[in-house]
């Protein structure tokens, strides 16, 4: 019996963290709130998802407009977008926001992002909303 807690144990704490690690979601706020890092989905035009969420880095510019660009080693291309709406029932503790892009994309594809509900950054983008480049 004490041969089979050995190895059930250490299964059943493996498969916590497991569960525990798929539950974290990255999030960063510069302390002055105009840049941050945050988990993003792609969506169609008829709301699903398209591929996997990933780690995008944001810069909130004067103008009220997003530029995003992709957490990595390699430098990557940014893109800019807007605000186009916020989430009426986000999932419980977060706040979700989608985001057009400028130019507007032609195949209707959108970006969804998730942030804390308490972060920093959300008062920065709820005032956001409706505002025009």
């Amino acid at each position: 019996m004490a041969d089979i807690l050995w190895i059930v144990i250490p299964v059943l704490a493996c498969a916590g963290m497991l569960y525990l690690a798929h539950r974290i979601e990255p999030h960063w706020v510069a302390k002055d709130g105009s840049r941050f890092l945050t988990t993003t989905q792609v969506i169609d035009g008829r709301g699903d998802t398209v591929g996997r969420q990933r780690e995008m880095r944001f810069l909130i510019q004067p103008d009220g407009t997003l530029v995003a660009s992709r957490r990595g080693l390699v430098k990557t291309a940014s893109e800019t977008f807007t605000i186009a709406a916020k989430s009426p029932n986000p999932p419980r503790g977060r706040e979700l926001y989608l985001l057009d892009a400028i130019p507007p994309d032609a195949d209707g594809l959108r970006v969804a992002i998730r942030v804390p509900a308490k972060s920093r950054v959300v008062p920065a983008l709820d005032r956001m909303i409706g505002l025009t480049p």
